[in-house]
């Protein structure tokens, strides 16, 4: 399976002539959107979800009730997904975890619903929470940045999930600066870290 990331936290999945995307948002690339054959959207943010450019797809949007509220004219092509359930997305098999994203600020409470996205028992997506998988895996997409994020919990649930590799998501705001000072707190011999730059592409076994 091939894994190539996009601007922010947009991630496209290959595998067997099916694409996979997961969390299309608004600063994703146009090429993004010009094959799919499932989308996988974690919860209602624009930077997670391009409501017209995904309306333009031919394709099925798993997700959650917040988001599917906003899809409604897809009918039957959007299905609300919620923790704990397995289902099969054009071939890929997927695992859902949490239903909270992450506090922004006390008095605001939690924004919205969020779950994450285990693809293939091998790549996790949390979206905008630090959600763990109760499973190993081989890839673990780890936001780097943004309104929610701060750094101490980002490290503890990067260590907490046993995976191969680390891949930093949720980045847009960052300079290539901070990309690289993050790298420093992620990386290492045993589970290495990887800052893809938009359209880069790594294999995952």
């Amino acid at each position: 399976m091939k894994l190539t990331k996009y601007t922010h936290a947009c991630v496209r999945l290959d595998k067997d002539g099916k694409v996979l995307l997961i969390d299309p948002g608004s600063f994703s690339e146009d090429a993004v959107f010009e094959a799919a054959d499932a989308v996988l959207v974690t919860h209602e943010h624009p930077d997670h979800l391009d409501v017209q450019r995904i309306k333009a797809l031919d394709a099925p949007v798993y997700t959650t009730a917040g988001v599917a509220a906003q899809l409604t004219e897809l009918g039957e092509r959007v299905h609300v997904v919620a923790h704990g359930q397995a289902f099969d997305a054009a071939g890929f098999a997927i695992h859902a975890y949490g239903k909270d994203h992450a506090i922004i600020l006390p008095e605001l409470g939690v924004p919205c619903e969020n779950v994450g996205f285990l693809v293939e028992d091998a790549v996790y997506h949390p979206g905008d929470s630090f959600t763990r998988p109760d499973r190993q895996v081989h890839t673990n997409l780890v936001p780097i940045s943004g309104p929610w994020f701060s750094l101490p919990p980002a490290v503890e649930y990067a260590r907490s999930v046993t995976a191969t590799q680390l891949v930093g998501i949720h980045d847009a705001l960052l300079s290539p600066i901070g990309q690289g000072l993050l790298k420093r707190f992620f990386d290492d011999e045993s589970r290495p870290y990887h800052g893809l730059t938009p359209g880069e592409s790594l294999e995952v076994n």
